[in-house]
């Protein structure tokens, strides 16, 4: 079979419990989306673990033009992280389990198939044509089980479990869940924030910033063209060395939990797009002390 695998906690289980479920071969798919770091040791912990073969595909240009690029035009209103990389998800990893000869696929979601926000449902909407396996809805352990399962198998635990801390970064920004978030009215720890600097780390100088567009898309950076890859990339640092581009985002009552999202680049890039109107031409802003004007 062939595992939808992030690298964390609950796919790594996830990895060990089908194979100790009886699975004979096991090849995992990593989609680099713009984690932001080398994933090769993603590949290296899924072979560690028992997979047969790992795949790590690069799929951020793609994802750039045809996921992230296309929602800055949307309000900011919703996290967008998780749900713009279930479907790229879903689609490649189908994609190698037919090459693979697969005859089921897995994934980490513990979301039913009827729920939008779970990655089942991507992969249905994907045109899912093998069974479907979610470990994480039968084993039916608690975080401090996983935890526990982990360790007693020699699976890495990574801190933000040990924090009950769940994360979801690529292009179009970064989404954070955890416990400490639970009272509504609590400010989120500053640890929390790895894109973008609080107020007391802000950069002392402002930075000015030129955003070319054409096609909708953006094309240059202060006057520099660049790949839409690249180019995101170097505006987080910019626009997160200001402080840009967190928001809380309430819980909603059986929909997610409160959540807080770090996009310093969606974030500019919504506001340019916002002031054009067409999707041509270019804007120029000012980056400083928590604002783009």
């Amino acid at each position: 079979m062939v595992l939808a695998y992030s690298g964390d906690l609950v796919t790594s289980a996830a990895l060990g419990w089908l194979l100790e479920q009886g699975a004979e071969e096991v090849a995992t798919v990593t989609m680099d989306l713009g984690q932001g770091r080398d994933l090769n040791d993603v590949r290296d912990r899924a072979l560690g673990i028992g997979a047969t073969r790992a795949h790590v595909l690069d799929a951020r240009n793609a994802f750039a033009r045809d996921a992230v690029g296309p929602a800055w035009a949307l309000p900011l209103d919703q996290p967008r992280a998780a749900a713009l990389a279930r479907p790229y998800i879903a689609k490649h990893t189908l994609e190698v389990a037919r090459i693979e000869g697969a005859t089921a696929v897995a994934h980490g979601s513990a979301f039913p198939a009827s729920d939008p926000m779970g990655l089942e449902a991507a992969f249905i909407d994907a045109g899912a044509d093998m069974p479907l396996l979610a470990p994480a809805r039968e084993w039916g352990m608690d975080v401090q089980g996983l935890i526990e399962f982990g360790k007693a198998r020699g699976i890495p635990v990574p801190w933000t479990y040990t924090r009950h801390v769940m994360e979801v970064r690529n292009l179009w920004g970064r989404a954070v869940t955890t416990d400490a978030l639970a009272d509504a009215a609590a400010e989120p720890p500053t640890d929390l924030f790895t894109m973008t600097r609080s107020v007391a780390d802000w950069a002392i100088e402002p930075a000015a910033v030129e955003i070319t567009f054409a096609r909708g898309l953006p094309v240059a950076l202060n006057g520099v063209e660049l790949p839409l890859v690249d180019l995101i990339v170097s505006l987080d640092t910019i626009a997160g060395a200001h402080g840009i581009g967190r928001r809380d985002h309430p819980a909603l009552a059986g929909v997610r939990p409160r959540t807080i999202e770090e996009a310093p680049a969606s974030t500019v890039l919504h506001q340019a797009l916002t002031v054009l109107g067409r999707g041509e031409g270019t804007v120029r802003f000012t980056c400083f002390h928590g604002e783009a004007k």
